[in-house]
């Protein structure tokens, strides 16, 4: 199942800037990292202020990475604001 979320330029950083760690991550502990290497590139090519489409799997993946990124920042007590805004767009 496909779903259309528009991406602006400040929420395609926040994507990118989560997915980055965990696709490290994976690769590290020697997990397979083609299904987010793949949606790395795809969310970089992507102009902003566009809609585009992501299958469900994609959404689950970013949501949960924007989502540890959102609880980095609080551990540190910065703001969230981007990451919250990105995240009810997921939802």
């Amino acid at each position: 199942m496909m779903r259309k979320i528009k991406l602006t330029r400040a929420n395609k950083s926040i994507l990118l800037k989560a997915l980055a760690p965990y696709y490290y991550q994976q690769r590290v502990l020697g997990h397979s990292t083609q299904e987010v290497g793949k949606l790395i590139l795809k969310i970089n090519a992507l102009p902003a202020d566009k809609k585009a489409s992501f299958y469900a799997e994609e959404i689950f993946l970013m949501r949960s990475t924007i989502n540890q990124l959102r609880n980095d920042q609080l551990a540190k007590g910065q703001y969230t604001d981007a990451a919250d805004d990105m995240l009810l767009k997921l939802f």
